[in-house]
This record gives C-alpha cells, structure tokens and sequence, in this order.
C-alpha cells in the first residue's frame, strides 16, 4: 500500500516543525546537474512548476511565478555568470581579436568548462512538509541530466539549507554539535563520492575545531562562537556550511573578516554533504532530507546529544584508558565461550546479576554485565552472542503511549507436587535472597528512562543479528513494548529497585502453550514459578504470542513468532537455582548463541 500524503509529509517532519514565529519551518534546494543547456533546464522547470522565464545571459536565467516561487538556473561558474570572461575580451586589442572570435572563444572555454562545472537550480525555501512537490522536476530531469555518478570528474552536490528554529547561539550550537557526533555516520548513508570528498568542497572542520565544539564547558556568547567558527572556518567548503546563518545574526562581524566571501545572509544551515544523484531512478530529494533528519533529531535531545558529545570527544583525543577500556570489554571474544549480555540497573541490582551470571556460568556461557553507565560516554556496544534483558525497575508508560492502570488483584489456585529437598532448599535460598536484595539493591519507585534507551539498544542489535534473547520479569514486558505492546500496573512488587518484596518461592502455578518454544524447552505442560513483579502485559505487540499464563489468564511467558528464540518470561527463573527446569531456560539461551558463534 503507497503511503498517504498526510503520512509521508509528517515522516519528514523534524522533532521541532515550526520556527520561533510559530511557523513551518522551511528549507531551501541547490540542486546541481550538468548534461543539459540553460535553455532545457528552464524548459523543464516551466514544463512541471509553470512560471515565466527571464534570460538574464547564456549563464544564468530566472524563472518567475512557478507553483513554488522564482527559482534561479545558473552556470556554477563565477567567470561565466558575471561575464568575466568577455569583459577581460574587452580588455584586450580590438585588432587582434575581433566581436565574432570573441563570442566563439567564450563558448569554448564554457564547452570545455561544461565538463566540470554544473549548472545549479536553486529553488525558493519552501515549508518542510511541502519538499516532495519538487520530486516530478527532478524526476524529468533524471530522463536527461547527469549527476555525481555520471562521470568520474562530476563533483556535484545536492545542498539543502534547512531553517533553524531559533537563531539563539545555544541553538546553533546543538545543530554542529550533533553534525560533528554524526559526520561519519552521515558520509556511510550519502555514500560521498570519493571526487567529492578529494575536491575540497566540503573539507571536514578540523579535530582542534572540533574539540573545541564539543567540549561541555564551551559555552560562548553570540560574538564569541561567531568569532571561533571565523577564525576555524574562513571558507564556505564545510559540509555544514555557518556562514550564511552567521552572517544573518551579525553580517556587520562576518563582513570584517570575510569582505570578498559570497554570502547571501539567511536564517538557515547550509548542508552541502548529500550527493547529486538526479540520473540514479531510485534517488530523490526526500531520502537525502531524511539523512538529515538524524541531525534534527539529535539537536532536539539534549540528553542523548551531551551524551554522544562525550563519547566523540574521547574518540578524537584518543586516551589510552578509552582504548583499554575497549579492549576490556571484548575481552569474552577470546573465549570459546559464548558472550550473553545482561543488562541491569546502573545502582542496585547486585543480586539479580549475581544469580544470573551464576546460571549463565552453570549453562556454559560467559556473563558480561552491560548497565546504561557503562556506556554514558561510549554508545557502541561490545559484540555479544546473546541477550538476557534483566528484572527492575518500572518500564517509562511513554514508551507504550499509556498511562498506569490499575489491575484487581487475584490470587491463583492449584496445587503442584514438590519433592521435600527442593522444598527445603528453596525455604533456605528464600530468605538469603531476601536479605541480599535488602543489602544491595535500591528501594524505589518510579522509571528508568536511561536504561530504557539502553536496553532499546540492545535488543535492536540482538534482533537485527539474530541473537537469542531472554527477558526476565521487567526484560518480558520490555520485549513486548519494544514491539507496540502495551502494559498494566498495579500489582504488588518485589524487586529492590521498585518496592516492597513479597516472595522469591515458586507459588504461582502457569500453564503452558504446547506448541511454544518455551514448551519444548521446558518439557513441562505446568509449572511453578515466583511472583515478583509490578506491571503484567497488557495488548500484545506486532508478532508476539503467548507461550504460558497463570490461573487468572495473566501473561506469564510470551515469545516472537518469527524467532521464538526471543522470549521473556514474567517470572525470575535466576532466583530459582535449585530448579532444574528453570536451568533449562539458560541453557538453551546459551546454546542458540553457542549455534551462532560457531
């Protein structure tokens, strides 16, 4: 099904839509392209957007009243466009070269200067949502024109120059930090041209510049960030080009330093990174804005953005502790074993990672424990072969688009049989549990939105590498989130770091789904399982299925259908090590990833 014009509009839409007035906030398209004359470029343009066309020379025409404003056509050659070259003709003895050999020079020197010089369209900033309405003309020119990958000489860009919301210094400031975090990110998904990157048009800003950016305590006033990025910058081949928005904040200061620069002074970014891929059928304007879109999106959250700001900032001064502490983590990859992640809070948590460590040990897997600190500064995450999304606190109701709801309490019947030594040791290891998890772990209440994210991180590579995934208690409800579920709260909890404990001791009885994964796991249709846990599933998510329920029809196990080897579980099996068949869990989780390192 084609996606509504309503749906594609809002999908290239930044976080911030509207500017300080309270407008839509527009953006602006240099597009450049050779293998067509001025003549057929303006054709094509009245042909889709209408208007009429005022030739102001062979080099440059103005086509006025289109369905989108006056855009501007123009050979990208300065010597051309302002008639240079037949004024230094003009210079020159009339009896040497005559009118006619004039004119026939001027051609060939531009024939000659065709094959490296583009002709630019340059369009009207036109709103946001509005930007697909030139994707027919650039479509009719893709049938004729020639791009970046046309020729190996072909250094054309396609420059998008996206209003700011405010023109506040603090403002511009987030938009070049969070280039400079994603400037390597950006040139994988443009894929530049290799003759673009070696022309010196979009030179990237130098490491001291940097440095000096992304460095938390940098916080200059209007005169003093426009005075570093001078001093750094003198030019206009940056891939993220300031100038014109500097200039719009204080032409008078920019002028002093940059008299004979070009700058046409604008409330907007000058991007000038994507390439012109206008012959290439499957490119348009919109998927090169999208790329941007990361940059919005990073600018708007300044969380994230002081977050990845530290890390890239350790990147580039190259310490040696950042280089152990990555040796560090990789270190399980020397070992046969596979590497299981388990996720935790940043404070408390000991007990459960304690026992589950000790069951992925137990299972022959080798337990690194991964916490949103640990990667404050560090958003890459070390490779893992498998995935155990641990039990806490309470999962953000934002993330699910609801919020808490209350659920009647029920109390589950049925009786299971359990031989007296199990039940001896379980009554032992209960209150040792208790105890530790009343030492070292936290009470409170409230979300976690930092592990939230992190743990969206995690799942998101274990799913797109295949891993195996188990999620305990609060690891479950997350799997079922992570894929448009939703949750209900209400229910009296254990676990350290959300409240008041009830009990470790495998009193709730659940029934299994036969034909599950977890089943054949398993090999029990029943079983019995603890209770600790303060949000229960709600709706399911796109392709999960429910693998086990209690009594009262709560979800207590569920699984992806596609890949059951991603599966959470409502209970804490790590808390249950007397348990054989809750063993079971760990060690098929260990040998799907064991299946995959191999």
């Amino acid at each position: 099904a084609h996606m509504s014009d309503d749906k594609r509009e809002e999908s290239l839409l930044p976080p911030i839509p509207n500017n300080q007035e309270g407008h839509p906030r527009r953006v602006g398209v240099e597009l450049e392209l050779s293998g067509l004359e001025l003549d057929h470029i303006t054709h094509h343009v009245t042909d889709i957007l209408g208007g009429s066309v005022e030739k102001k020379s062979d080099y440059e025409a103005q086509v006025h009243n289109t369905t989108v404003g006056s855009v501007r056509v123009e050979f990208d050659a300065t010597l051309f466009r302002e008639l240079k070259v037949r004024r230094f003709f003009d210079e020159l003895d009339i009896d040497l070269i005559g009118e006619p050999e004039k004119e026939s020079l001027e051609k060939a020197l531009a024939t000659v200067a065709a094959w490296l010089v583009p002709y630019e369209i340059v369009f009207p900033p036109l709103p946001i949502a509005e930007l697909p309405k030139l994707e027919a003309l650039r479509e009719r020119l893709g049938y004729h024109a020639q791009g970046t990958s046309s020729n190996v000489v072909n250094a054309f860009g396609l420059h998008l120059n996206p209003e700011v919301p405010d023109t506040q210094v603090g403002t511009v400031l987030s938009y070049l930090r969070a280039f400079l975090v994603l400037y390597e990110e950006l040139k994988r998904v443009h894929d530049i041209d290799p003759i673009r990157s070696l022309s010196g048009f979009i030179t990237p800003f130098e490491k001291r510049y940097a440095l000096l950016v992304l460095d938390p305590k940098y916080q200059p006033t209007q005169d003093e960030f426009i005075d570093d990025y001078l001093r750094a910058n003198p030019s206009r081949n940056r891939p993220l080009d300031l100038l014109p928005l500097l200039s719009y904040m204080d032409e008078e200061r920019v002028r002093r330093r940059l008299p004979e620069e070009k700058i046409s002074p604008r409330p907007a970014l000058h991007y000038r990174m994507p390439n012109s891929l206008i012959d290439e059928h499957d490119w348009s304007l919109s998927r090169e804005w999208k790329a941007w879109l990361r940059v919005e999106r990073l600018a708007s959250d300044e969380y994230e953005l002081q977050k990845r700001c530290r890390y890239h900032m350790k990147r580039l001064q190259g310490p040696l502790w950042y280089w152990l502490r990555r040796f560090w983590r990789t270190k399980p990859l020397l070992s046969n074993k596979p590497m299981i992640a388990v996720t935790g809070p940043d404070r408390g948590g000991f007990p459960a990672w304690f026992c589950t460590s000790l069951a992925v040990r137990r299972a022959g897997g080798y337990p690194v424990r991964m916490t949103p600190g640990m990667f404050s500064d560090d958003p890459i995450l070390p490779p893992f072969d498998g995935l155990i999304l641990g039990g806490g606190a309470d999962i953000d109701p934002q993330l699910y688009g609801q919020e808490f709801q209350s659920l009647l309490e029920r109390k589950p019947n049925g009786k299971t049989h359990k031989t007296l030594a199990r039940r001896v040791l379980s009554r032992v290891i209960a209150p040792l549990l208790f105890v530790m998890r009343k030492l070292f772990s936290l009470t409170a209440s409230g979300v976690d939105r930092e592990r939230d994210d992190f743990e969206k991180s995690c799942l998101e590579r274990a799913l797109h590498m295949n891993l195996p995934v188990l999620g305990i208690c609060r690891g479950a409800q997350f799997i079922n989130i992570y894929f448009g579920g939703t949750l209900v709260d209400g229910l009296e909890s254990f676990y350290g770091e959300v409240g008041k404990a009830s009990t470790v001791l495998p009193s709730t009885a659940v029934e299994l789904d036969p034909s599950s994964y977890l089943r054949s796991v398993v090999g029990l249709e029943r079983l019995k399982v603890n209770s600790l846990h303060n949000q229960a599933v709600d709706e399911l998510g796109r392709g999960i299925r429910v693998s086990a329920r209690d009594a009262t029809g709560m979800v207590q196990a569920l699984e992806v259908s596609d890949c059951p080897w991603v599966m959470g579980v409502q209970w804490h099996p790590e808390y249950l090590p007397v348990s054989r068949i809750q063993q079971r869990l760990f060690q098929a989780l260990v040998q799907e990833a064991l299946s995959r390192k191999r």
